[in-house]
């Protein structure tokens, strides 16, 4: 049996008389019960107003399956598009690397791009759409393929870059032109009569005839390293390009550059004239690999006057 729980006071106003009603365990309890209910009730109405008045059902589901098939069929259709962009890319690749002089991708290393660990079929168990599920997992192969190729590609063409800026700065410090205009009067040879002394000596450079003023041109990007009068071949220019290749410039009438300064092919680094041991107006132009004379017609591509 309850005890008695308290006694529960009513007040109607201030002039009214108080009464009182003895409340026991029971009645307590039986009155909480029924105000967690209402409570519970309201509350529920509340969310229900929120949600629209009525709960997700069967028809809601239908329709965002529907939603997400259209989505899938776009996605899909993206892929098959960024595929076959990445075919193109990687043909393209092919010959970027052979205008590159690089070697093609080892099929080894071709491999890692292609292909994927596949997908298990959705057996229809559980929750979930079997045919979604299977979509979804066939996309995420392709994905992960299309990864793979695309970085095989970024790393190939940066190879491809990589080399194609060495090979243009290797062709920029490479003599290609003539160094003046004008016509060869006396080749590369280890046996040459001297114009002057008249004895028989090497002759480690060519000599272009030349109007007296005429500009002399660098075969080749590089820096002055020597500006100036020199022995024998009076007001002398030597340039080093890098990579070995060394060129020397004789006999002008005035230097134009100074040493420690960068020219390019085709800039003007002095005039043509006949300082030094020289019988008329002319440039005297050698070219040096790694320390050795060598024939500068070698290098000389024709009727090459600058870029």
């Amino acid at each position: 049996m309850f005890d008695r729980f308290g006694t529960l006071m009513y007040i109607p106003n201030e002039k009214s008389k108080v009464r009182s009603f003895p409340l026991s365990t029971r009645t307590a309890v039986g009155v909480g019960m029924v105000a967690i209910g209402v409570v519970a009730f309201v509350s529920g109405l509340g969310l229900a107003a929120f949600l629209g008045g009525e709960l997700p059902g069967k028809a809601t589901v239908v329709a965002e399956n529907d939603r997400l098939r259209s989505e899938l069929e776009n996605a899909e259709g993206e892929i098959a598009t960024l595929g076959q962009t990445l075919e193109t890319l990687l043909d393209r690749e092919e010959e970027l690397r052979l205008a590159a002089d690089l070697p093609p991708v080892p099929l080894e290393v071709q491999a890692v791009g292609v292909g994927g660990p596949g997908h298990t079929p959705f057996d229809g168990t559980g929750l979930g759409d079997a045919q979604l599920h299977n979509r979804v997992a066939s996309m995420t192969t392709s994905l992960d393929v299309l990864l793979r190729r695309s970085e095989l590609v970024a790393n190939s063409f940066e190879d491809v870059k990589k080399s194609i800026a060495s090979n243009r700065e290797r062709f920029e410090a490479t003599p290609s032109i003539w160094p003046a205009s004008g016509f060869l009067s006396s080749s590369y040879s280890m046996r040459r009569r001297h114009p002057i002394f008249h004895d028989v000596r090497p002759h480690f450079g060519i000599d272009i005839s030349a109007n007296r003023g005429n500009p002399i041109l660098a075969t080749a990007a590089g820096r002055v390293v020597r500006a100036g009068w020199q022995n024998g071949h009076g007001n002398q220019v030597e340039i080093e390009h890098g990579h070995g290749i060394l060129t020397k410039y004789s006999h002008a009438s005035k230097v134009l550059v100074k040493p420690g300064q960068k020219v390019k092919r085709g800039d003007t680094i002095a005039l043509v004239g006949s300082t030094g041991y020289a019988i008329a107006p002319h440039v005297h132009y050698e070219v040096h690999e790694n320390g050795d004379p060598v024939d500068p017609l070698k290098y000389i591509f024709p009727d090459a006057i600058a870029d």
